[in-house]
């Protein structure tokens, strides 16, 4: 990996997307089935936020029992990093450092083309 290495060589591509009407349990159920910790939240062809796991986490420890009536557009987080294709891998890395998030939209436009998260840095790390 070079320090100039664009973030469409390392991203998960086209990553499976909760819809905002989703119900948590539908989303827990997708991580399940796709190993993952972060899904994208969309409002139809609009990107709407990401939901991870701290967040149903979150919604689960303030809510208990009612969060089963809440949706994944009521538990996602909404200031979603973004970032181009084209963006180096290492300012991606650098960008999530300094917001404090372990992961990064990759949309093209207004198209969600993938997703970069801290393990997908670790594994960058670990093949070095």
């Amino acid at each position: 990996m070079r320090k100039t290495t664009p973030v469409r060589e390392c991203m998960r591509r086209l990553p499976r997307e909760a819809e905002r009407q989703d119900s948590l349990d539908k989303v827990i159920q997708l991580m399940r089935d796709e190993h993952c910790h972060h899904v994208p939240v969309m409002d139809g062809s609009h990107l709407l936020g990401i939901l991870s796991r701290e967040d149903l986490h979150e919604a689960l420890l303030e809510h208990g029992k009612q969060s089963a009536s809440l949706t994944a557009g009521d538990v996602c987080t909404r200031d979603v990093l973004t970032v181009d294709p084209t963006t180096p891998v290492v300012e991606v890395a650098a960008r999530m450092t300094e917001r404090r998030v372990s992961s990064a939209l990759v949309t093209d436009g207004d198209v969600l083309v993938g997703i970069f998260t801290s393990n997908d840095a670790v594994r960058l790390v670990a093949s070095l």
